[in-house]
């Protein structure tokens, strides 16, 4: 009876063996797997890190400055509180302006005309436009000030002629100083110094600009 027992246990256990093989022996390659899949993440990682510009700190940036003189005197004060402050150019920045003109004329013929009578009033600063929404018109000038445009169009009406402006915008070169962020603000008397060379000058945080 004893023996009987004793078989009928050891089957179960064989039994119970052989149904958690596949489990067992498939484990191993899960494994294998979740540790390929963490490699690979890493290594995307790594590949983004190396991909970012050498100089992607963080930066402090002071500006903007008209003109380098400007920005060379802001670099002085900074200097002179142990700052050392690296200058860039910001060739994005846009200024408004007034574009006076003639409006199109209906064909190059009738431009040829104006143009005549421009010379014969001995205005000669003007352009004529060859092509664009503006085709055929006659430029007078793009003027930074409102009133050097209204200056120009109070001209032309005494002459004879009816010339209207637009607000544009023009390309502005400005000038700014950046050091890194750990290297602190300046203080207020810095500060007030540096206003007093340009009153717009303002401090920001930005990432740092890839040396040239």
């Amino acid at each position: 009876m004893k023996w009987l027992i004793y078989l009928l246990l050891l089957a179960n256990i064989g039994v119970f063996f052989w149904h958690f093989r596949p489990a067992m022996l498939s484990a191993p390659e899960d494994q294998d797997e979740a540790a390929s899949s963490l490699s690979l993440v890493l290594l995307q990682e790594a590949r983004e890190r190396s991909a970012e510009p050498a100089g992607a700190g963080r930066c402090l940036d002071l500006g903007p400055f008209e003109t380098v003189k400007q920005a060379s005197r802001a670099a002085a004060a900074l200097k002179a509180h142990g700052i050392k402050a690296r200058q860039r150019i910001n060739r994005e920045a846009r200024r408004k302006a007034y574009w006076v003109l003639l409006p199109p004329a209906i064909s190059r013929e009738e431009a040829r005309k104006t143009l005549k009578k421009l010379k014969k009033q001995k205005i000669n600063d003007y352009f004529l436009v060859p092509t664009g929404d503006k085709a055929n018109a006659i430029s007078l000038g793009v003027f930074s000030k409102f009133e050097s445009a209204h200056r120009r169009i109070k001209q032309m009406q005494k002459l004879g002629f009816k010339p209207v402006f637009e607000k544009v915008e023009l390309a502005k070169r400005e000038y700014w100083l950046e050091w890194p962020l750990e290297a602190g603000k300046p203080p207020s008397s810095v500060m007030e110094t540096i206003r007093r060379i340009r009153a717009e000058a303002r401090l920001t945080s930005r990432t740092c600009a890839a040396a040239s």
